[in-house]
């Protein structure tokens, strides 16, 4: 496991000191994030870290804000009301980040784990067509790849193992509901490679993996072609404002100065 991060630490340590009731309908979204993002944390110490950084904020404010009155004299025209309102900005813009910690976490995670799905499907299908046996590719796979998809496939043994599931196919399939919205292709890869374990011949069998194989590929290449297509546009604004507009503002310039 890794270490604790540093977020981790601070709401373990605030969460345990105060206690904040969550709405049912926030409690299910933080922890979604929190279980993507592997945390050992309650929503209830992520709303908690977010509301205190919101009020040491405010309050270290309102502090500064009375210390500079008090020493530029008692006015209220000598008062810091731009500094007060920028602190309160800043103030909110702390409980954002803070509140929204676990969803950046979560993605983050998930897009690491996202650049590792080729070569997790690429192992169990090598195994597979060796040796049919889920249980031992996904292990096989848990071995070779690299955190945080290792992690991911030595959990689902550790499911079993504690309990929670009974076979490694229950396990697997709880797991791949977390990418049923991100990456239906690694769901289906999957499902492929189950479905492969009930074929009657070995050519249907092998051909069934190949297929799992392919249709990962294809939906990563199809994800591509749709960043490419997405990023044309503001890499065409960023060329025409970096270079095009500059290169004509330096032509024009001693035409302008002439006239």
């Amino acid at each position: 496991m890794p270490d604790l991060s540093r977020y981790e630490r601070w709401t373990k340590s605030l969460g345990n000191i105060i206690k904040i009731k969550v709405a049912e309908k926030d409690e299910i979204k933080i922890q979604k994030h929190l279980d993507t993002a592997h945390l050992d944390v309650t929503p209830s110490q992520s709303l908690t870290l977010a509301l205190v950084s919101f009020l040491v904020g405010f309050i270290a404010t309102i502090l500064i804000s009375i210390g500079i009155w008090l020493i530029k004299g008692l006015d209220l025209k000598n008062f810091p009301f731009l500094f007060l309102f920028l602190g309160f900005l800043t103030s909110l813009f702390l409980f954002y980040y803070t509140y929204s910690m676990p969803a950046r976490l979560a993605n983050k995670w998930r897009l690491k784990a996202s650049s590792q799905m080729v070569p997790a499907i690429l192992y169990v299908v090598v195994y597979m067509k060796h040796t049919s046996n889920l249980e031992r590719a996904i292990r096989f796979a848990g071995q070779h790849l690299q955190a945080p998809l290792a992690l991911d496939f030595r959990k689902i043994f550790w499911d079993v193992e504690t309990g929670k599931f009974s076979t490694i196919k229950e396990s697997l399939d709880s797991y791949l509901e977390r990418w049923r919205e991100d990456s239906q292709e690694f769901v289906e890869s999957f499902h492929l490679i189950e479905s492969s374990l009930y074929e009657p011949s070995e050519e249907r069998r092998v051909a069934t993996l190949e297929r799992a194989l392919q249709v990962i590929l294809d939906g990563v290449y199809e994800k591509m072609l749709k960043y490419s297509r997405e990023i044309r546009s503001p890499l065409t604004n960023l060329y025409m404002l970096g270079i095009i507009l500059p290169t004509l503002g330096l032509a024009l310039l001693p035409l302008a100065s002439v006239l």
